[in-house]
């Protein structure tokens, strides 16, 4: 007889020390645990959770948007294909419920961190998708249309981010599938090379991951389909450490800005790409962050995110307000603070471990804060390595000249600036109120 686990219990007595040896706790307790849809299967009278009121409703979703695909002739007389569709509509629904949620909760796809475990998911149930033979490309959103309509009278905030949850879910779908195309082209030629039984080392792992985007764990589901191993963690990781050292040694001139040389003409560019920044987030939301910035005497590219193209409109929006901002030729200074402080200050800044190695180039967790603005309005305030112009109306005319795509979930910027005076001032450091100058 099956049984099914709905509650547990962890008795927590005693403590285990560094010698491996166990002594009492002072305080004893147990630590108990429900889970809730387990419950609801069994006062449901339910198989599984996926058969609850709430799951079996996505489930039939995704049978529905799959079926011309996946049931073909003869599958309901052949258990161990039924078996295998069924894994796989369970892990799309498990995988896209909780995609939903993690987006609702702000979080987005990416390479790194919460976003990455979203990507995975994501990623994973798509795959899943393909397995039963479905490639329109629709899937993830059509999902998320039931998932959200089963759960958003409970968790409201589903319903209100429901525009920004497909739209997120279709990018990465659409991503994904090319990534899926080339990555597999690129492994199947790389698979036909190795013998049955044969080692995909790691390098190759890792070049396929940075080069394509594909996947490590799709790298061995699909070994796993040529019966070949790819266990080569070690060469992953050693692949992965010089790609680290590589990025850490371009890490100081991404600090400072892209910056090549402290010439005016760079200084200029290097202020005005602190209020194109600013200005894309007024324009377009709080969800913009540097991703990248290079900067020459005739031109600075900046590099952002934002998952789509930029209007007309848009444009315009942004190079008036950074004008506007030149025009009032507002003031620019620095002070020297702590990261934690200017995390308070709300600066803008990429808050992870390149900041340790790189801020001032001391090795010490400081960092300069550049505001641009006076007593009445701070139109930026931006953790940078410097320098930057003594007041904005000194950068000159700022033009866009080009908007357009760098990579998934990233959009880049081409403008330069005319005129201005050709000797300028740098921006000075803030002394704290009764420090001497």
């Amino acid at each position: 007889k099956d049984w099914l686990e709905i509650w547990n219990d962890v008795f927590m007595q005693y403590n285990k020390k560094k010698d491996g040896t166990f002594e009492p706790l002072e305080q004893q307790n147990v630590d108990t645990g429900m889970g809730l849809e387990r419950v609801a299967a069994v006062m449901q009278n339910a198989k599984s959770v996926y058969e609850t009121d709430l799951m079996q409703p996505i489930t039939e979703k995704i049978h529905q948007i799959t079926r011309n695909a996946m049931f073909t002739e003869g599958i309901q007389q052949n258990p161990a294909l039924l078996m295998e569709t069924e894994k796989h509509i369970r892990i799309i629904t498990d995988h896209l419920k909780a995609a939903t949620f993690i987006i609702a909760d702000g979080v987005k796809p990416s390479n790194v961190d919460q976003g990455y475990v979203l990507r995975r998911l994501i990623r994973r149930a798509i795959r899943s998708a393909r397995k039963l033979g479905y490639k329109d490309g629709n899937l993830t959103s059509a999902v998320a249309d039931t998932v959200i309509e089963k759960y958003g009278h409970t968790y409201g905030h589903l319903k209100k981010q429901e525009k920004e949850i497909k739209n997120i879910l279709n990018m990465e779908e659409q991503q994904f599938g090319k990534t899926l195309e080339e990555g597999s082209k690129q492994f199947t030629k790389i698979a036909k090379k190795i013998p049955d039984g044969g080692t995909l080392d790691g390098k190759t792992q890792f070049h396929l991951f940075d080069t394509y985007g594909f996947p490590p764990e799709l790298t061995k589901e699909m070994a796993k389909e040529w019966n070949i191993r790819a266990n080569d963690e070690k060469g992953f990781e050693e692949a992965f450490r010089k790609h680290q050292e590589l990025s850490r040694k371009g890490a100081e001139q991404k600090f400072s800005g892209g910056l090549a040389d402290h010439s005016a003409e760079t200084t200029k560019l290097h202020t005005a790409t602190h209020l194109l920044n600013a200005a894309l987030r007024k324009v377009l939301g709080g969800h913009v962050y540097q991703k990248g910035s290079n900067i020459t005497a005739e031109r600075l590219r900046f590099d952002f995110s934002h998952d789509a193209k930029m209007t007309p409109e848009q444009l315009k929006q942004v190079e008036d307000l950074v004008n506007k901002a030149i025009e009032e030729d507002l003031p620019i200074r620095y002070h020297i603070t702590s990261v934690e402080e200017a995390k308070k200050e709300n600066a803008i800044g990429v808050f992870d471990e390149r900041y340790a190695s790189m801020a001032l180039s001391t090795g010490e967790s400081e960092v300069k804060v550049y505001v641009v603005g006076n007593e009445n309005i701070t139109f930026s305030r931006e953790i940078c390595g410097g320098p930057h112009v003594a007041r904005t109306g000194m950068i000159g005319k700022f033009t866009i000249r080009k908007e357009e795509s760098s990579s998934a979930g990233v959009r880049r910027i081409k403008a330069v600036v005319e005129g201005g005076p050709e000797e300028i001032e740098f921006a000075s450091e803030e002394k704290p109120e009764g420090s001497r100058q």
